[in-house]
């Protein structure tokens, strides 16, 4: 399903990844883990092509990522970054917001369904008509997957997206994210509890 052959990464000069080889199958669960500073976030941003290695291919279900080939492979793609803010005054809205892309537009989640996900979660419904600003970080967090996983994509690459979440909320996601039979998903963790709860560790360090 994705493929890497041979990357090489380097910034300022100096490698920050050498000759990274790996292949991760369709419906496959992978957490990349290790010390900060070795490439986890720069290898998962090159899967939609957000950055590119110096060396080496990157190939989704055998077609090699370049410029002809990263609009289409973007489109299966559901991507969650260690840093987002929320420019959408309500939580409803927010949710929403990806929906009213083209795209996406057939895939609008309804009320109902949505809370029925805020109940996998832990979360509570009252959540849906609330101010941005009023939730939590762990919330936020949650919401934020649960978007991820409402987008149906076929590749969904999470960077670090349980780093406010207390032990049972990290249980209830890693529960979620399993539930994803069909989705291929990377993900960067220093977590343990995720980490051990993953089907495949990648260790990225020296």
């Amino acid at each position: 399903m994705i493929e890497f052959d041979n990357l090489t990464f380097i910034y300022d000069n100096k490698p920050l990844m050498q000759h990274f080889t790996c292949c991760i199958a369709r419906g496959e669960k992978a957490v990349l883990y290790g010390p900060s500073g070795h490439g986890k976030s720069t290898l998962l941003a090159s899967v939609p092509g957000f950055v590119r290695p110096d060396e080496g291919t990157i190939r989704i279900d055998g077609r090699t990522l370049d410029a002809s080939t990263v609009q289409q492979v973007r489109r299966r793609i559901a991507w969650l970054p260690q840093e987002f803010t929320l420019p959408y005054d309500t939580v409803k809205e927010l949710i929403e917001a990806p929906f009213r892309l083209r795209i996406n537009q057939a895939q609008m989640p309804s009320r109902e369904t949505v809370l029925h996900h805020f109940e996998l979660l832990g979360l509570e419904p009252e959540l849906y008509d609330k101010r941005s600003i009023e939730i939590s970080g762990g919330q936020r967090q949650r919401i934020m997957i649960l978007i991820t996983a409402l987008l149906h994509k076929e590749i969904v690459l999470l960077d670090e997206p349980t780093s406010a979440l207390d032990p049972d909320s990290i249980a209830r996601v890693v529960d979620y994210i399993h539930g994803w039979h069909e989705a291929t998903v990377l993900m960067v963790s220093h977590d343990d509890r995720f980490i051990n709860a993953f089907d495949r560790k990648i260790y990225i360090g020296d």
